[in-house]
């Protein structure tokens, strides 16, 4: 079982702000859309993440999860090992600044069912906001409250 990542401070701190760069993940690992579905697979074990940008020439240009992974590797003619991340991927990624308000992401993802989304500045990636980042943010908001 992966441990638990700590996002509030010590007791009495000052809340952090209510922005995405508060409470994204550090910088994803990414991946090629002409690399191997077991590529992906190894990448995601490595590092215990469901989500990998998929980036062509430094530009995201899709989105690869676990779920969209299993689900090509169902059809028999699929081969993990020949068949490409552009396969698989969603070409149809939600991205967002670092400084967008908490709010308007968590609307977002919650009525289009997105299970992240990419962190971009200046077109670089610098981090995720998946559903594990919101509901540690939650946790944070029910523990402050009254």
């Amino acid at each position: 079982m992966p441990a638990i990542r700590k996002r509030s401070g010590a007791p009495g701190a000052r809340p952090k702000p209510l922005v995405i760069r508060h409470w994204m993940s550090p910088p994803p690992h990414s991946i090629g859309r002409d690399q191997s579905l077991a590529v992906a697979h190894g990448l995601m074990r490595q590092y215990d993440v469901r989500h990998l940008p998929v980036l062509e020439r430094g530009k995201v240009v899709g989105l690869v999860t676990q779920r969209d992974l299993y689900f090509l590797e169902t059809i028999a003619a699929v081969d993990p090992e020949t068949e490409c991340v552009d396969q698989a991927m969603s070409p149809d990624v939600f991205c967002t600044t670092p400084a967008a308000p908490i709010g308007d992401v968590v609307l977002e993802m919650a009525e289009h069912k997105y299970g992240c989304a990419v962190v971009v500045e200046n077109s670089k990636v610098v981090g995720m906001f998946t559903t594990t980042d919101a509901l540690h943010l939650l946790a944070d908001l029910v523990k402050r409250a009254p």
